[in-house]
């Protein structure tokens, strides 16, 4: 596992709003939630259920407003999803992290956010990733 990337991980989110990608790294946004609170569960739940979706047990950490996935399947890709609020306006960024693009972290990073947005996974959302919830 690579948990020391998760320090970085947390600098792109901040660096790099919107579906973006830099080397090792994709992100993305979604906006609309009512409460970091709200914003946090349905962070934690669409974590969970990305592992369960491939019959793994999460491999999770959790800090006061982000919720973090080792090795996500399908891949190795290392998520955080963070939970911040700005005058009002709740938004979870989705960072992917791997090494290699191994054509798994764009989509792993897509799919949360329709997860996020809850959209059937691979829909695209209304939005196209990066949007409103």
């Amino acid at each position: 596992m690579m948990r020391p990337a998760l320090a970085a991980i947390g600098l792109t989110t901040v660096l790099a709003p919107g579906l973006a990608q830099a080397e090792g790294f994709s992100s993305g946004y979604v906006t609309g939630f009512v409460s970091e609170t709200e914003c946090m569960d349905t962070a934690r739940s669409s974590m969970n259920a990305r592992f369960h979706a491939f019959g793994m047990d999460p491999d999770t950490g959790e800090a006061t407003f982000s919720v973090f996935g080792f090795d996500v399947p399908p891949g190795n890709t290392m998520v955080a999803i963070i939970c911040s609020e700005d005058q009002g306006r709740v938004t979870a960024s989705v960072t992917g992290y791997s090494l290699p693009e191994d054509g798994n972290r764009l989509q792993t990073v897509e799919d949360f956010i329709d997860m996020l947005e809850g959209n059937p996974v691979g829909s695209g959302g209304p939005s196209g990733g990066g949007g409103n919830k």
